[in-house]
């Protein structure tokens, strides 16, 4: 069949689907195929994998249309963080990483020193809870159509798992999470770690993220002086970890001073789930390798 023949059909199908709230069970399933993460030495270890959703077209496409709303909605009426990067129409990578250099900079025209925390959530799509997403997308203001469809779209998941040509059987997924390698995940994910993102940027300080990757700082006139407020932002995050059920990996967890070369920095360790974090000398954020004197 060609598509001029069998588009109406589909059409009306997009169409129920939206104003009933409903998914086929097809669009709901995945094929998940582990590809193995760049820089990893080691494949022995579930870290050095990443599970791709191989997922229905039809339903890729609807996804598709799903964001496109929410985006819109988003845009129109303000319903994200302006700090909030990545699956957004004009808030890039580049326009992130423009945005810290600017405040670090105005940091140090006032002689003050910025320092700065760079989270990692564990498994960030896998680990969405389907009812903490839908509370905060209803707290922001999503049109109740569009949740119905999302709840939908997140419930009665079903996987197999493809490795070396051998299929697994059908496994149900209670907590499915957002599959990665769909359309709307991004998006979804926005609202599921918008909270965390929520602060106003001045010169005491301020946070960004891009999608899942998650950075705050704070500015004061020495790195020891900033100490407190680091330590504030740690227990904020955690905090939102346990309302959230997502899990911080502490052994990814990032600090790094920015100051200008007449200060001498305060190389205290900071502690994380009992974990012992060092300050930096480099960092990466967003794919680019930052030193404290802001050499790339």
């Amino acid at each position: 069949m060609t598509w001029p023949t069998v588009k109406h059909r589909v059409l009306d199908l997009f169409q129920a689907s939206l104003e009933e709230g409903m998914l086929p069970r097809q669009w709901r399933h995945a094929k998940i195929i582990p590809l193995k993460k760049p820089n990893k030495e080691k494949n022995t270890t579930a870290k050095a994998w990443r599970p791709i959703s191989l997922l229905a077209t039809l339903g890729k496409i609807l996804e598709s249309v799903v964001a496109e709303r929410i985006s819109h909605a988003v845009e129109t009426h303000g319903l994200l963080p302006t700090s909030h990067f990545g699956a957004r129409k004009q808030r890039s990578a580049e326009q992130a990483l423009v945005l810290l250099q600017e405040q670090i900079y105005t940091a140090w025209r006032g002689r003050r020193v910025l320092s700065l925390i760079s989270f990692d959530v564990k498994g960030a799509y896998n680990g969405v809870c389907k009812e903490r997403l839908l509370q905060r997308m209803k707290a922001r203001g999503i049109p109740v159509d569009l949740l119905r469809w999302v709840e939908a779209f997140c419930s009665e998941r079903t996987a197999t798992i493809q490795i070396n040509g051998q299929v697994s059987e059908v496994q149900s997924l209670p907590q499915a999470g957002l599959p990665q390698g769909s359309p709307l995940s991004p998006i979804l994910f926005l609202f599921f770690n918008a909270d965390l993102v929520q602060r106003q940027i001045d010169s005491q300080g301020g946070a960004m993220a891009f999608v899942d990757d998650f950075t705050v700082w704070v500015t004061g006139p020495t790195a020891q002086s900033n100490r407190e407020g680091i330590e504030a932002i740690i227990n904020e995050a955690l905090d939102w970890e346990k309302r959230s059920g997502a899990t911080f990996e502490a052994d990814k967890t990032a600090i790094i001073h920015f100051a200008p070369k007449v200060y001498k920095l305060d190389q205290g360790p900071f502690t994380i789930k009992g974990q012992t974090i060092e300050p930096k000398d480099h960092v990466k954020i967003l794919g680019v390798l930052m030193d404290t004197k802001l050499k790339y």
